[in-house]
Parts: structure tokens; sequence; C-alpha cells
């Protein structure tokens, strides 16, 4: 298999024309091994690089003390004091992946759309789309994904290094400086870059026929079905999501707190009343705090405290579009209060 590095150098040396301008697409050759007649070549387009953060890996693998330290934080708006834990998802990248196979008997390409964890150096599979030459479009539903794995395979290395490199700092794409990382700038390639790829780097292979034309009817009918699979992939994040925050959120359960998951915020307070503050989180989410109870606390003359009778319950409930998602109490009495 060719090393990128000097896929590159090769490319170029034999009379690659870049495009005037890599600004205008930015479309890249990450890797390409193989050899004639099964070369393949992986490309992307810098312009669908965006940032997320993989709430569900770091749901999965943290400590219960590491989940309770980023349930805090979500709570609270002021910066976390010196020495108290910090906790949090990593920062991911996602981005689309074309694939061009040059043997006729593998697809055209794969259009695939991958998520990067850079400081764990894995791939997941987001979005699939295989274009045959002899059939239609095949749209792989989100049960077939392979799940996140580390990046070890050549192609996958360089993804994670284009990602991460990239991610941070979009001025980092120096195109003297990316090719000696083995990236290699092609500009704007239109809809496909398999065309670029056989007209440029392939030109001394044959490339097969499309013997399969499809029509507009069958075109727009995969654009719903994959809206619908991201939809339904969407749909089932989210309720992981909810599953996993409520699950390491164990502090002060309560079967009649219980009760209010999943129904509307405007129901909670209209039996329990205005809560006594409100916070509203940067990702859409209001968080309520609600008293019950008093604590009440006896001194002498001298200010010392001689007596002290906790009979308060502190209970916050966090909604996100509308909805009750989680709570949490706190208070020697809430089990008394509560029911």
């Amino acid at each position: 298999m060719q090393n990128p590095s000097a896929f590159c150098v090769v490319a170029l040396v034999g009379g690659l024309a870049l495009a005037s301008s890599a600004l205008a697409a930015d479309s890249w050759v990450i890797f390409a091994g193989g050899d004639k007649p099964n070369r393949e070549a992986w490309v992307v387009d810098a312009q669908t690089l965006s940032s997320r953060s993989d709430l569900m890996a770091f749901l999965q693998t943290a400590t219960q003390e590491e989940q309770n330290a980023y349930l805090k934080q979500l709570r609270r708006k002021k910066p976390p004091k010196p020495g108290e834990p910090v906790a949090g998802p990593d920062p991911v990248y996602e981005i689309q992946v074309n694939t061009v196979y040059e043997n006729a008997i593998k697809p055209n390409r794969l259009i695939r759309k991958y998520s990067v964890n850079c400081a764990r150096n894995t791939v997941a599979m987001k979005m699939s789309l295989v274009q045959w030459r002899d059939r239609a479009i095949e749209d792989i539903p989100p049960e077939r994904f392979d799940p996140a794995s580390e990046a070890v395979e050549p192609w996958q290395v360089q993804l994670v290094r284009f990602a991460c490199l990239v991610g941070p700092d979009p001025k980092a794409k120096v195109p003297a400086e990316m090719m000696k990382r083995g990236f290699l700038p092609i500009g704007d390639v239109g809809q496909s870059p398999a065309n670029f790829i056989w007209g440029n780097l392939w030109k001394d292979g044959t490339r097969p026929a499309f013997t399969y034309r499809p029509t507009d009817a069958e075109l727009d009918r995969i654009e719903r079905n994959l809206e619908a699979n991201l939809a339904r992939g969407q749909r089932e994040t989210t309720r992981v999501l909810d599953e996993s925050v409520r699950a390491a959120n164990r502090v002060g359960r309560n079967n009649l707190m219980d009760m209010w998951i999943g129904k509307t915020e405007q129901e909670f307070v209209r039996t329990w009343g205005t809560p006594d503050r409100v916070e509203n989180g940067a990702d859409g989410s209001r968080t309520l705090y609600l008293h019950r109870g008093e604590r009440v606390q006896g001194l002498n003359v001298y200010g010392h405290v001689v007596s002290d009778v906790n009979n308060r319950c502190d209970i916050t409930v966090l909604t996100m579009d509308g909805y009750v998602r989680d709570y949490a109490t706190q208070g020697a009495t809430c089990a008394q209060q509560l029911r």
C-alpha cells in the first residue's frame, strides 16, 4: 500500500494541475492505496467539517464521580472553584468522506459521514450511501453501522489527523504544510470526486461503465429515506442520552418525582408552583429550583447555634424542549415532604 505522502509527491510530479483556489470547494485526498486495478482513494471536503461533543461515549465510559461532576457543571453558571473536579464529553468532529474504487465489482464510491474523537483516537460512522454502477444507490440504515473503533487503518489514521488538525484551526490548511502530512488539495470537484480521481490520478486505467440510470422519482425517494434514517438515528440517540443522564444522577431519587419525567414543564409548574429560581442553559435546557420546608437554627445571646431543625428539601428539575427530563432532590426531609 502506498505511503500517502509519497502518493502526493508522485501525483504532483505526474503533472497534476491543482485548482487555482483551494478555498472554493476545499476537497482533499487524505489517502490512496492499492495497485491497479484495485486502487482506492479517500477524499474529504473540509467544508463539511463540523464540531460536536461526544456525550454518549462519555456517559458510557465515565465513572460515577465523573458523571456526577459533569451533571453538577450543567447546573451552574459560574466557573468551577480551584480544585473542584471537572469532567465532560470529548470534543469531536464530523466530516463527510468519499471512498472511490477502481475495481468494477466494487461500488463506484461510498459517501459516508464519520465522527472523529481526537482524544480517544476513534472514528464512528454516522451516515452511509453506496453508489453502485449496476443498480440503485443503497442507503445503509443506522442499525447496520459499525460501532466506534480505534483509528488503526491507514485511511482512518489520516482522517483523524486531518479532522484534528483542521478542526481547531481552519487557517492550518496551508497546502505546502498539509502536503507534508500526506493531504493532497484538489479544489473544486463538484458533486463527486470520482471524476477527478479518474481524470487525474488513474488516467492509466479504464473506468468501468455505469449500466444503471436512476429516475428523478427514485432519487427523491432515496433522499427521503436518508432523511428518515438520520431522524430515526437522532431520536434513538436522544433516548439513550436521556436514559444515561437519568441513570447517572442517582442523588435523591423519589417515586413521586419519577412520575413527572416526560410530562411538560407547564404541567409541573401548574402543580408545584412557580420555581424559586430558573436558569437557562446554552443548549436550550432549563433548570428549575424549588424549595420545600425551612431550616431553623436557634441562637443564644452570643450568636452560637444551640438548636438546628432542618426541614428543608431542595428540588432541582431539568427540562428540555418544554419537557421534564431529569431531577434531583437534596435534604433530610425530602422523603417525608415528597409523597
